[in-house]
């Protein structure tokens, strides 16, 4: 369900893209066939081509690198029952740090200091401790407060630049809710 998830986010970020190119080409392409195919079309069809043919690749790339991510985890069915933090899954030991498309295991032990800060419309939460620094987004302040309150409890020498909130449990974080998979 986990590799489901990062799979299909990944397919859902480029679906709208892809899509659109490869009409883009059928529709020129199309044009060209016609009586009124210009010789400038050639043109556009080649470009189209090359857009349609990078987007497959960083679509494969982003698929294929996410693949062999999750494979290096062992029970990654286990953060079923964790909470969650936008695109990351959490456990009481461990963490499924997500930032865009990158994935990575981290532990939960160790963290030293929490940053948060806005970029655009994504909050981001960068953690830094014994395994190096890594960033994760939130979906907003709130849930990086509840985030920070939980890193708090596993990590009490650990600064922040946001005020915790809430006891710093598992079930603020939505550990314990229903996954319906049908």
């Amino acid at each position: 369900m986990i590799k489901k998830f990062y799979q299909n986010r990944i397919a859902m970020m480029f679906s709208a893209p892809m899509t659109l190119a490869a009409f883009a080409v059928f529709l020129v392409a199309f044009a060209m066939n016609s009586s009124k195919g210009k010789p400038w079309m050639r043109i556009v069809l080649i470009i189209l081509g090359i857009v349609l043919a990078v987007l497959m690749f960083f679509y494969y790339k982003n698929k294929i690198s996410t693949s062999l991510a999750l494979k290096k985890i062992r029970d990654i069915d286990e953060y079923l029952q964790g909470g969650a933090v936008d695109t990351s899954f959490i456990l009481e030991d461990r963490m499924l740090a997500g930032k865009g498309f990158q994935v990575s295991e981290k532990k939960t032990s160790g963290i030293t200091s929490m940053n948060v800060y806005e970029k655009g419309r994504k909050t981001i939460v960068a953690l830094d401790g014994s395994e190096g620094p890594f960033e994760i987004t939130a979906m907003g302040m709130e849930e990086a407060q509840r985030l920070c309150a939980f890193l708090k409890r596993k990590n009490p020498d650990m600064t922040s630049n946001i005020e915790p909130k809430g006891n710093g449990t598992l079930e603020e974080l939505g550990a314990g809710a229903e996954i319906r998979t049908s």
